[in-house]
């Protein structure tokens, strides 16, 4: 895993996450998310690794940092702030990539025996992040490991093969006695029950083709948000990212509010359509 790049790692079985679905029903069923139609799909896919793809025995979960100049925050007066995941490429093609030379390098010849899951794949990377012994889910929802912080992809291969050892779950909680994130949260997105209102949420109104921005404060924030993190005491500690892959391809202060104001589509495509960014412009 280290020498495709990831930073922590672990293996879990790939065993149905019970709580973790109830958990999660709950929170949709408390209307959490209701724009979001996606999440409301394939929800026993994404607490069953069996369901998407058969015979899976055993889950790798990795994680990598893209910790950059930018994940701490900007400026007071600077009013087209980019989430710093956002900066470097595409994490989803990139993740990708370095699972597929996991696979190559545990002489994986035949792809039909794993399936590689960023994001995009119904498949519960937080849940299982912890139980692979990553991190702990910290009150922003976000697994924070203890020296990465939370500026980290998260990302799963699933095999077929049974493992010789799995990871021990992460049972510590570094979050106690601390609530920062809440606090700075600037629209109070953040539950008690360590889950996000995405309705309330900036990221979401950003990023998500179904975000609505009328009569919605971003805050100075164009895509995405990292208020919750840059606040964090676990990342004020936790080193910049070491991985080439995630060097950052943009300068976001190269680019102020009059510059998102105005720019086209096609411009959007042209200029950010290697990174996250190029979500923003989708017709």
């Amino acid at each position: 895993m280290a020498s495709a790049g990831f930073d922590a790692w672990g293996v879990v079985r790939a065993e149905k996450l019970s709580d973790a679905k109830a958990r999660f029903e709950a929170w949709l069923s408390d209307d959490n998310a209701p724009d979001l139609h996606y999440l409301h799909r394939n929800v026993d896919k994404r607490f069953d690794a069996t369901l998407l793809l058969e015979g899976a025995k055993s889950i790798i979960v990795g994680a990598v940092s893209y910790k950059n100049a930018f994940s701490m925050g900007y400026e007071a007066d600077f009013d087209a702030r980019i989430a710093s995941y956002a900066l470097t490429n595409d994490y989803h093609t990139t993740l990708k990539e370095m699972f597929r030379e996991v696979a190559t390098g545990l002489g994986i010849t035949d792809h039909k025996s794993v399936k590689i899951c960023v994001d995009s794949t119904p498949l519960a990377e937080k849940s299982l992040a912890r139980l692979a012994g990553i991190g702990w889910t910290g009150r922003n929802s976000l697994i924070i490991n203890p020296k990465l912080g939370s500026f980290i992809n998260l990302g799963a291969l699933i095999l077929t093969d049974e493992c010789d050892t799995y990871s021990a779950p992460y049972e510590e909680d570094g979050c106690v006695g601390c609530g920062r994130c809440l606090l700075r949260c600037p629209t109070g997105a953040i539950n008690p029950t360590r889950t996000i209102n995405t309705t309330l949420c900036i990221s979401n109104r950003t990023v998500e083709p179904s975000g609505k921005l009328a009569d919605f404060d971003t805050k100075g924030w164009v895509f995405g948000c990292d208020e919750c993190q840059s606040c964090c005491p676990h990342n004020a500690t936790a080193p910049l990212h070491v991985n080439p892959r995630f060097n950052t391809l943009i300068n976001p202060l190269d680019y102020d509010a009059h510059f998102w104001a105005n720019i086209s589509p096609e411009e959007g495509q042209a200029i950010f359509g290697a990174t996250p960014l190029a979500r923003k412009f989708k017709k």
